[in-house]
């Protein structure tokens, strides 16, 4: 029970320990991305660092690929097309790839770490303000607003960053890339530009439209706390 007593300052402690791990876990995909690569490639014989991210999707052939059912009629069911998780080798050489790979990765990497880090920032700083006795106070009030920003920004920010993601991956599929494999030709388009390229929904957290409404409820409390602030100033000046 005693850790309930100080529930602000364990909670304070707990936002600084994750702020820290936020910096700590955006240092070390960085060093992966840069450091490790360049020691795999210049040390090790045939190197290979396999990473997935984002989602790889076919068009088919019109009647290629189908659903079929044993209870609706036919028609009813359909695939308008397929898709895969895209698992790509850091260690490459294609200057291209790395640098779809990169600006890729990179744009929401900063995004994810830039709302951790505020967002944590903040309420450590308002566990902070409570463990002092500053509950309704203009800091707290200030606090709970920027939260609610924060998380609206993150969700524009992060839907900008996929966007973005597949804008650069989705190219250099296109451009470079053809689908091989047994009777593609038949199944789906011949030649470039078979496979397209999509950031899946929750590429950085709290991103979309979930990130906004929570981000708006927040904003709904602040306008609430501040309303109270209000009438607990004016009773204090009543008294």
């Amino acid at each position: 029970m005693k850790m309930f007593t100080n529930l602000p300052g364990n909670l304070r402690a707990v936002f600084g320990l994750l702020r820290f791990m936020t910096i700590a876990l955006a240092a070390f995909w960085l060093l992966m991305l840069t450091f490790n690569v360049w020691v795999q490639r210049h040390y090790m014989d045939s190197p290979k660092v396999a990473f997935t991210f984002g989602e790889a999707w076919l068009q088919a052939a019109p009647g290629a690929v189908g659903l079929s059912s044993d209870t609706a009629k036919p028609g009813s069911l359909g695939l308008a097309d397929l898709r895969g998780i895209l698992r790509v080798d850091l260690c490459n050489n294609d200057g291209a790839l790395v640098s779809a790979i990169y600006w890729s990765i990179i744009p929401v990497l900063t995004v994810a770490t830039g709302f951790l880090w505020a967002l944590f920032g903040s309420l450590r700083r308002m566990c902070a303000n409570i463990e002092r006795g500053e509950v309704f106070s203009e800091g707290n009030l200030l606090l709970v607003r920027r939260v609610g920003w924060i998380f609206i920004a993150n969700s524009v920010a992060g839907f900008a960053a996929a966007l973005w993601a597949a804008h650069e991956m989705g190219g250099y599929l296109s451009h470079h890339v053809a689908l091989t494999g047994i009777n593609t030709g038949e199944l789906f388009p011949a030649g470039k530009g078979a496979v397209g390229f999509t950031m899946p929904s929750g590429t950085t957290p709290f991103s979309g439209l979930g990130g906004v409404l929570i981000g708006c409820l927040v904003l709904m409390i602040s306008e609430a706390f501040r309303r109270g602030l209000a009438l607990k100033t004016e009773n204090d000046l009543t008294v």
